[in-house]
């Protein structure tokens, strides 16, 4: 009996600065990305996930367990990382709320109202 071995899996990035992408991608990326926000602030799950599942599939990112993306909003850095949903962390600024990856929690992690 024959076993196969894969020498070089191909492997997804977890993780993708949006000004890696081409203009024409980000654009599309964030229109998405906008349309699937409202969609779940309506309570319209189903619309959403499709829309970030389209997204997954157009930068070839990694999917993530729950599915949901988000950017970096980061106003230390002006991060533009999209990723998992479930590894953000949020901040109040005044009444506006921002999201940090890890990467930039890890390294300025900001409270709000500095």
């Amino acid at each position: 009996m024959g076993h196969a071995v894969m020498t070089h899996a191909p492997t997804q990035p977890s993780e993708i600065h949006a000004h890696h992408l081409p203009t024409t991608i980000a654009n599309q990326v964030d229109e998405l990305l906008n349309q699937a926000d409202d969609y779940a602030d309506r309570h319209e799950l189903t619309a959403s996930a499709l829309l970030h599942t389209q997204v997954i599939h157009l930068i070839g990112i990694k999917p993530p367990a729950e599915g949901e993306l988000t950017r970096c909003t980061c106003q230390g850095c002006y991060c533009d990382r999209i990723f998992d949903a479930t590894k953000a962390r949020t901040y109040l600024d005044g009444t506006i709320e921002f999201v940090q990856c890890p990467y930039c929690a890890d390294e300025h992690l900001r409270t709000g109202d500095e």
